[in-house]
């Protein structure tokens, strides 16, 4: 009878494909979107157009924070009237409170600032202009208060512990470092000695070491109660570096002169929208963002990101005005945003996105000339923690930009150079996959060496890119806007097929790492955590699939998904035999009759625990480490090994899987999967630290 049931099922399926219309899928044509969608899209985007739009907000001093009067505030004016131009569907600006008080979640927001122009001058032993704020806006540290000081340069070495400062006299002087991280110089130096202001160098990166004149962005980034004595920073390049280093080494006196026109006050984080409303399912949402704000010029960081968002919004209201494709069903809502704190002030008060968002897409530096900046474009796929298709359906569509139809006029002719990258942070999508939203939301981006430093200029930025990834962006936002029954069904097969894929990489690893292991007793604990894997691993793909059933429109289309994820559990049985198998012949080989491993404490304690989070939001970095006392922020510096690698991404995943039903040891074991091996130790002490300092409760 359950093989009747069975064929049944299977006969169901295929039927229901017919009646779907997929017979095209006997032809050669790999991609969910349709040939007539992606060409239009194809012929459509201009990488012209955009890479025009990088040059013009690269012009803006982009501060998030700003306020009134200020350049970021000015940007984000100019850039609404550019899309109520081009006949954008409701533009909204909506302002958010920047004083450096204001929390929204456990984000402090930043203090508002605006200035009008700074210049720093040597003084002794000759006189000579180190940079002006109008030549290089990066050589002013953000959030630099206003004032003029003529003064002794004391050299501090790093300047960032308190053995670099002992017996020296720095109040009232100017501070010289080295190294980079402006910020906690600042805070050694002014806030904490009554230094006048602080000049550092560059960060040791080796891949900058070539260009002497690069300046690295430093922001001196006070709370509101430091508002009061903060003062001003100067960022400098390689060569000033050097020059400044000479003079002491060859034992002379330095003065210097600090003339700063600035003003840090009550601010406000402007947060751009432009909302195209979907016809039939208005309250389905996918959220496409990306950061305005950053340092002028910040070409590919992150003009790049908002000038693909504007091309997005340009060719929907065109391609729809003539016909060329339907009215979407489900809305698109484009975000420009203050990076990170103004994504978080914006979910604060639109804390219902975590019901209507399906999906979003963050566009973060997309526009990298590959050969300047020696980059390549990265997928960051949204994480484990929220359950999502969106990662797969850009995974299907990424060898059809890698086409030579998508090079521009003025663009480069490499070809296209891409990888698909595990969840990591460092930009808005970290807010939108926070469990409280679980919005699955991928990073469409580029490395690049010249990130948050003068040399980020138009000129790095590629028209050829910038049509590839625009281009790529809206052929999936276009595409899950009006997916019907047959698509989602499609989106369901390809999702299965790359589960399938995924699953059996992670074996080959698991695999590997066994054979690796020298260890006996070693080999039997890590036989009982990798055994576990494709169960876990299985039940994440699971979700992945049925979260496709919310693009159905009729019943017999969710069942026909139900069966498809029904098929990632007999994976999963034949992963866990591949394990095994490996994990007796190793044990043949060698020549070890038993190998036995019995859970200790460590283990049996995760067993039983199961945490849950109090806050909502991802966890800010320095939260954790201002509630905990300086031994026991040592012992993560002292045990880093534990944790293994991707250290941010897995604290973001704990706190991520905290839902108080699944245990500790399961939450280790689904970020070792997902990243690589981490101890249980790592895990226990983390999430007590969190539990310690309040902020999760068992």
């Amino acid at each position: 009878m359950r093989k009747h049931k069975g064929r049944i099922g299977v006969l169901f399926l295929f039927f229901f494909l017919g009646l779907c219309g997929l017979k095209g899928l006997s032809q050669d044509f790999p991609f969910l979107a349709k040939a007539e969608l992606l060409r239009v899209v194809r012929n459509e985007v201009s990488g012209e157009r955009a890479w025009d739009m990088v040059s013009k907000i690269s012009r803006f001093h982009r501060i998030r924070g700003g306020g009134e009067g200020s350049d970021y505030n000015r940007c984000v004016e100019w850039l609404a009237a550019e899309l109520e131009r081009i006949g954008a569907p409701e533009v909204k600006i909506e302002e958010f409170r920047s004083d450096g008080f204001k929390k929204y979640y456990l984000w402090n927001s930043p203090v508002g600032w605006k200035v009008k122009e700074a210049e720093l001058w040597l003084i002794k032993p000759f006189k000579k202009l180190y940079c002006r704020f109008s030549d290089q806006a990066v050589s002013l540290m953000p959030y630099s208060q206003g004032g003029e000081v003529e003064a002794e340069v004391v050299f501090v070495e790093g300047g960032k512990s308190d053995k670099d400062y002992a017996g020296k006299d720095v109040k009232g002087k100017l501070v010289f470092a080295t190294g980079g991280g402006g910020s906690l110089v600042h805070r050694h130096a002014v806030l904490q000695r009554g230094a006048a202001g602080v000049l550092v160098g560059p960060s040791p990166r080796t891949d900058r070491l070539e260009y002497a004149d690069l300046i690295e962005v430093n922001r001196i980034s006070p709370t509101g109660e430091e508002r009061e004595k903060t003062g001003f920073g100067f960022a400098l390049s390689r060569r000033q570096e050097r020059e400044l280093l000479s003079l002491y080494q060859s034992g002379r006196s330095v003065i210097m002169r600090a003339e700063v026109d600035a003003q840090l006050f009550d601010g406000t984080m402007p947060v751009l929208s432009a909302v195209i409303p979907g016809k039939k399912y208005p309250g389905q949402e996918i959220v496409i963002m990306g950061h305005l704000d950053h340092y002028k010029p910040g070409a590919n960081d992150n003009a790049s990101g908002s000038a693909g968002m504007f091309e997005m919004v340009r060719c929907i209201t065109a391609l729809i005005e003539r016909g060329d494709i339907p009215p979407l069903k489900r809305t698109l809502r484009f975000l420009w945003l203050p990076e990170m704190h103004g994504a978080t002030a914006y979910l604060s008060a639109h804390e219902d996105l975590a019901e209507r968002g399906i999906a979003g897409l963050n566009l973060d530096m997309i526009g990298e000339d590959y050969g300047e900046c020696q980059a390549a474009f990265n997928l960051t796929q949204a994480p484990y923690s929220v359950p999502g298709y969106i990662n797969d359906v850009f995974a299907n569509l990424l060898p059809w930009v890698d086409n030579r139809q998508f090079f521009s006029p003025r663009g480069k002719k490499y070809l296209f150079n891409y990888r698909i990258r595990p969840y990591s942070g460092g930009s808005d999508h970290v807010m939108f996959n926070d469990s409280a939203f679980a919005i699955p939301t991928p990073m469409l981006g580029h490395g690049d060496v010249f990130h948050h430093t003068n040399y980020d200029t138009p000129d790095k930025c590629d028209p050829t890119e910038m049509k590839r990834i625009t281009s790529l962006a809206l052929a999936v936002s276009l595409y899950l806007a009006n997916a019907g029954d047959k698509e989602a069904i499609e989106i369901a097969r390809e999702v299965l097929a790359q589960a399938r894929r995924r699953m059996m990489a992670r074996t080959r690893k698991s695999v590997r790492i066994l054979g690796q292991e020298a260890s006996t007793q070693k080999l039997g604990e890590l036989f009982f955590n990798l055994n576990v894997y494709p169960k876990l691993q299985a039940e994440i793909e699971t979700l992945n699939v049925l979260e496709v059933k919310e693009l159905c429109e009729q019943e017999p289309s969710t069942k026909v998904i139900d069966q498809i994820a029904a098929e990632i559990k007999k994976q999963a049985d034949f992963e866990k035999k591949q394990i095994e198998m490996a994990f007796n012949l190793i044990c043949r080989d060698r020549g070890i009759q038993e190998v036995s491993f019995r859970p200790g404490r460590k283990y049996t304690e995760a067993m039983q625990l199961k945490p849950a989070r109090l806050f909502k939001g991802p966890l800010p970095g320095n939260v954790l480490r201002e509630k905990l006392s300086a031994e026991k922020n040592a012992w993560y510096e002292k045990n880093s090994a534990l944790a293994g690698g991707s250290l941010g991404s897995k604290t973001f995943e704990i706190v991520n899987l905290m839902d108080g039903k699944r245990s500790l040891l399961d939450i280790r074991h689904i970020i070792s999967c997902e990243f690589d091996e981490t101890d249980i130790e790592f895990v226990l002490h983390y999430v007590q630290d969190l539990v310690e300092a309040g902020l999760v409760e068992y």
